[in-house]
């Protein structure tokens, strides 16, 4: 037996197709009531399923051409609706001379026993027959713009209810942004108050520590030019040895200062050149040691958007490092480069130098943390923390990798 689907929906098309044709089937399609009759014109099923909401031609308008052509009234024509669901609409579409009203969802053994009915019944040969339809046309019309007038006004009280949950959903995320607006400004003041705060401790610690230290070492200075005879070769030692101190607790508060400001400046954004700030920065180490002889390798004209100071401090002290710990290397070597890691520019400065061991990276850019003794390689240990903190002020990530002895690669992305 053939059947024709009509609806504008193609999920529902397919639904129905799959459903009768997996009962043996032979289903024909169409989209609309137009596209309907067309196909039973040239070819009558033995059945009509349609949809009544779809454009051109709806599904009350081809139902009531269906009864009107005398080749096709005789077919059962079914009803399959999800929007005219109403009693009246029933009504209607049976007065039309529909042969059954079904409602859309039905279950699927519901839907298919009740296709078989109705064409059980067609087979018959005592089957009553098609009852006549004397709905004159002015009667149709309006019937049929009573039933759309009613789906309109369904549909904009729906429109209606959404627009109304919309509203409220709308006033509901306003006041959580004003509300978090709020909050928002109140962190501010409170990260702007521990700022001062902070910048106020720092000078306070800045200025009530070197002054006793600037004491000390002035004190210290004046035994070993007044009295060092009296001292002693040990006393002087120990003297000297209290001066080295001094500056080195200096050059600690210093560092902490530099870390201080590195937080709280100002982040400047515009193009730098990373290549032009690695060959300024060669060029002072070769300079402060002109005796050396290292190879170093700067990819040329490498782009990017950033702070061209707090980029500076990061170049600063990263070829300053790989100058630092290739000093022992017998033939040293210093790159500067870019790769790709997870589809972003990766920016890396390596060497063939001392190196570290990879289980104590993740004290790398710790303040004030070293892997290297002091006496081999000098330094505070606030370089790389430096770095660190520059480069997470531009929303970006450094990591480094490296063997002892065998030098280390440092990574950087902004």
């Amino acid at each position: 037996m053939n059947v024709l689907i009509v609806d504008d929906k193609p999920e529902n098309l397919y639904l129905l197709r799959t459903l009768l044709s997996a009962k043996g089937y032979e289903v024909i399609e169409a989209v609309n009531g137009e596209q309907a009759l067309v196909c039973a014109g040239q070819s009558p099923p033995d059945l009509i399923v349609s949809d009544i909401l779809m454009p051109v031609m709806d599904g009350f308008a081809l139902c009531r051409a269906w009864k009107a052509d005398a080749q096709l009234k005789s077919i059962p024509f079914v009803f399959y609706t999800a929007t005219y669901t109403e009693s009246k609409d029933k009504e209607f579409a049976l007065n039309l001379g529909a042969d059954l009203f079904l409602v859309k969802p039905q279950e699927i053994h519901v839907f298919l026993r009740e296709i078989e009915k109705v064409l059980a019944v067609d087979g018959k040969q005592d089957r009553p027959k098609v009852r006549p339809v004397e709905v004159k046309e002015e009667d149709f019309y309006r019937q049929y713009n009573v039933r759309l007038v009613c789906k309109l006004e369904d549909k904009v009280e729906e429109i209606a209810q959404k627009n109304r949950a919309l509203a409220a959903k709308e006033l509901a995320l306003y006041e959580a942004n004003a509300r978090l607006e709020k909050r928002v400004a109140q962190r501010t003041r409170e990260l702007e108050s521990v700022n001062k705060e902070m910048e106020a401790f720092n000078y306070s610690v800045s200025h009530d520590l070197r002054a006793p230290l600037r004491r000390v070492d002035g004190f210290s200075q004046a035994l070993l030019e007044e009295y060092a005879g009296q001292l002693g070769e040990q006393g002087q030692d120990y003297l000297r040895r209290i001066c080295k101190a001094v500056g080195h607790m200096g050059e600690l508060i210093d560092g902490m200062l530099e870390l201080s400001r590195l937080n709280h400046s100002e982040l400047v954004r515009e193009s730098v050149n990373l290549s032009a700030l690695a060959e300024a920065e060669i060029t002072r180490l070769r300079e402060a040691e002109p005796g050396r002889d290292v190879e170093v390798y700067i990819r040329p004209d490498i782009m990017v958007e950033g702070d061209r100071r707090l980029l500076g401090i990061v170049f600063d002290n990263l070829l300053d490092n790989a100058w630092k710990f290739t000093a022992k290397t017998a033939q040293p070597y210093i790159e500067f480069g870019v790769t790709e890691r997870e589809g972003e520019a990766a920016y890396f400065i390596t060497d063939n130098g001392a190196g570290f061991d990879m289980q104590y990276s993740d004290k790398l850019f710790g303040a004030f943390q070293r892997l290297h003794a002091a006496e081999a390689f000098p330094g505070i240990g606030i370089g790389l923390a430096s770095v660190a903190r520059s480069i997470h002020r531009h929303g970006g990530q450094v990591w480094a990798e490296g063997e002892v002895d065998k030098g280390a690669t440092f990574y950087f992305v902004l």
